[in-house]
This record gives structure tokens, C-alpha cells and sequence, in this order.
């Protein structure tokens, strides 16, 4: 009997051992700042108009579209941090005992460059000495500071007002070696969408930054996957001289590439995974992507998606193109005129001649050229049209966003 547990005594203490050892690596290690591809993060410090940090303040991260608040206390040092954050405007409310409670407004957004987000805030005492002005004998007003505010705590308030949308592609990248852009909502919603592809995709928004080519043509007249005999052949765009195979594509941080070819995964003909009105934000990483992103060598292109709210909002879209509505491509030449015609100065015609006498007088062969090109554009149809809505179901806890696009297209 002895033999037969001696076995299963020395694989449990080697199993308890390793435990104990995992959990004390575990408890022992600081816990790292995480942020993944579609959060962000606020952190800051808390002190009062003298200067001195405040230990123990509690901090309210409030997201103004769900209404749902996440708790934090500062540190002894006055510091606090929160990641993990979806984008969006928050609502950060400090408060501790003996001082009025601070607000102070800022947008978050997911994809800037590793950016947290900086939270300096101010504190100034619950009661403070009220001063009665003297009046002036011009009888005109002398303005004095508000008997309820410091000019520490003013200068806090300053920063209370949501900071407009910050123009992503011209900011400077200090944090890391990285290259590439990232959009807003505002963004992908107003730039001018569709000048590559017959569909309208916020993949186009790629085609903006440095280093990010259209891929080469495929087999037909296409320009683009699910185009011509050679479907797909292409992929979606071509990054620092790479194959489209080479792109890795996700929505909210889930992959999303094709099996086959180098687009998104689709079906037989939607390439749009999802609305361009369902984009809170959009990124693509040209070169040397951090950690958190991986699969393929080329481009990280990554989308977040917008969420549901404490208030109902949506959008109702169409968007239509034809073929009546665009100029005909100079390099079809489809139907187009094989007849020579004249090469002319202005009113004069260019001739060949064999002698300077010949063409001092005149003398000699007409130049002429030929126009391959049609000059009617194939015909074709396109409309897109759908919506997206989005709401509670259950206030401050749960909430809805659904989108739904269909596409009609009728070409030749």
C-alpha cells in the first residue's frame, strides 16, 4: 500500500509546490498598465492650491453615453490611473473630505499612439475667506476674484471644457518607433469615401497615409478585389511595397481576415464588414506594430466599433453612383475611335518635312495621332443605403447598437 501511494504523494507536492510558486510570482510582480487595441486610458494626479498631493481622493470615471461610472481612489502620492476604457467623452469627478468636488471633461480615444490620456486636477478647500470689494468712487466696477474660487481652482476649471477632436494625422509619435494614422468618428464619417473601389468602405481612409498604395490591377478592368476574371487577386491595398496578404484586419480587437485573399473577410459581394456609420474609430499601423497586435508583417488594421447608450441615437443612410455621374476612364479603350487625327498648334497643323526648305515653306506630311479611348463610361448602377441605432435596454447597465446596410448594383 505504501508503494502504490508514495507516487501519488510525490506528484502532489510537486503540484502544490508549483502552485505556491505561481501565486507568488503572480501577487509578488506589479501589475502591468494594460491597454489593449480598442481601450485607452486616463491617469493623473490630485492636489490642492498649495501644491500638495491629496491621498485618497475618490475618482469617478463616468463614459457621458452609458452613464456608468468606474471608481478609484489616488494613492499616497495624489496619483490614479485607469485603463481598459472604451473611446469616448468621460466625465472624470474628484472629490475628497475638506474640498469641492472637481469635473473635468475629456475625450478618449483608443487608437492614438499609446497616448494615456494626462489628468492634472486641483482642489481647493470647501471654505475659503470671503472678501467684500470696495467700491471705487468712478462708479465703474473693479473686477475681483470670486470669493468661492482660488486662482489655483480657476485654473482647474479651465480644463473642464471637452477638448475639440485632436487632428490625429498630423500628430507627432515621441512614444515609440511606429508609423501610420488613426480616425475619428468625425473623420470617417466626413472624408470623402469610395474613389477606389465601386463600394464604399472605411478602408479607403488607409489610402490617406504615407507608405499605403492601391494594389495592383487584376486581370479585367477592375482595380479592386471581387473585380474581373482575376477575383480578389489584388487584395486590398498594398503597404511599404508588401503583398495585401501581408495586412492583418481586425474589428474590435477580433480577427477579421479573409481566408483566401488579402481583404476582409466578405461575402460573395459586400467587402464592407459592417457600416462605415458603425465606425467609432479607425487605425492602420504602416510599420513596426506594438505587442499587442501580430499575425502578419504588413499593415495593422484595426476597427473599433461605436456602442450603445443611455440615450436612443442612430442614423439613417444612402448613398447612390452611376455611371452618368463620372467622367469616362482615359485608359479604356473599349469603343474608342481608331481614326487619325490631325496634331494642331493652335490653328496650324504640325507637319513632317525632309528639308529646312520644305518646312520654311510649308511643305510636308500632316502628323497625326489616334484616340484609343471611349468616350462613354461603362454602365453600371450602385446604391448602398441602411442604418444604425442604438439605445438601452436596461438604463445604466445594459445596452443595444445594431447596423444593417444592403447594396443593389447593376453594371456591365
Amino acid at each position: 500500500m505504501n508503494s502504490q501511494t508514495a507516487p501519488f504523494s510525490r506528484a502532489a507536492r510537486c503540484f502544490l509546490l508549483s502552485a505556491l510558486a505561481f501565486l507568488t510570482l503572480y501577487f509578488a510582480t506589479p501589475q502591468a498598465k494594460a491597454q489593449d487595441t480598442v481601450t485607452g486610458a486616463f491617469e493623473g494626479t490630485v492636489r490642492n492650491d498649495q501644491g500638495a498631493p491629496i491621498a485618497g481622493a475618490s475618482i469617478q470615471f463616468i463614459n457621458q453615453l452609458t452613464g456608468v461610472p468606474i471608481a478609484r481612489r489616488s494613492d499616497a502620492e495624489g496619483r490614479f490611473y485607469q485603463g481598459l476604457l472604451p473611446p469616448g467623452v468621460y466625465t472624470i469627478r474628484v472629490s475628497a473630505q475638506g474640498y469641492r468636488t472637481q469635473e473635468v471633461e475629456l475625450r478618449l480615444v483608443a487608437t492614438l499612439k499609446n497616448q494615456v490620456v494626462p489628468v492634472p486636477v486641483i482642489l481647493s478647500p470647501e471654505t475659503t475667506a470671503v472678501t467684500t470689494p470696495t467700491p471705487t468712487p468712478t462708479g465703474s466696477p473693479v473686477p475681483t476674484a470670486s470669493p468661492t474660487q482660488s486662482p489655483a481652482a480657476t485654473q482647474a476649471n479651465a480644463g473642464n471644457v471637452a477638448p475639440e477632436s485632436p487632428n490625429i494625422l498630423s500628430e507627432i509619435n515621441t512614444t515609440d518607433a511606429r508609423r501610420g494614422g488613426a480616425f475619428t468618428d468625425e473623420e470617417v464619417s466626413t472624408l470623402p469615401l469610395g474613389s477606389k473601389t465601386l463600394t464604399r468602405t472605411f478602408d479607403d481612409l488607409a489610402l490617406l497615409l504615407p507608405g499605403v498604395a492601391a494594389p495592383p490591377q487584376t486581370v479585367g478592368n477592375g482595380t479592386g478585389p471581387g473585380i474581373g476574371a482575376g477575383v480578389g487577386t489584388s487584395g486590398q491595398f498594398a503597404v511599404n511595397g508588401l503583398r495585401s496578404r501581408a495586412n492583418n484586419f481586425t474589428v474590435d480587437g477580433s480577427d477579421n481576415n479573409d481566408e483566401d485573399i488579402g481583404v476582409r473577410r466578405q461575402g460573395f459581394f459586400a467587402l464592407v464588414p459592417q457600416p462605415v456609420e458603425s465606425i467609432q474609430e479607425f487605425q492602420v499601423i504602416t510599420l513596426l506594430a506594438p505587442a499587442q497586435f501580430g499575425r502578419n508583417i504588413g499593415a495593422q488594421v484595426n476597427a473599433v466599433s461605436k456602442s450603445g447608450g443611455n440615450a436612443m441615437h442612430g442614423t439613417i443612410f444612402g448613398f447612390f453612383n452611376s455611371s452618368q455621374l463620372n467622367a469616362p476612364n482615359a485608359f479604356d479603350s473599349t469603343g474608342g475611335s481608331a481614326a487619325a487625327t490631325p496634331l494642331k498648334v493652335g490653328s496650324q497643323s504640325v507637319i513632317s518635312c525632309t528639308t529646312n526648305a520644305n518646312c520654311l515653306a510649308g511643305i510636308g506630311a500632316p502628323i497625326t495621332t489616334r484616340n484609343p479611348s471611349s468616350s462613354t463610361e461603362d454602365s453600371f448602377t450602385l446604391g448602398q443605403g441602411g442604418f444604425v441605432l442604438g439605445g438601452p435596454l436596461v438604463p445604466n447597465r445594459m445596452f443595444y447598437f445594431i447596423s444593417a446596410e444592403g447594396q443593389n448594383l447593376n453594371a456591365n
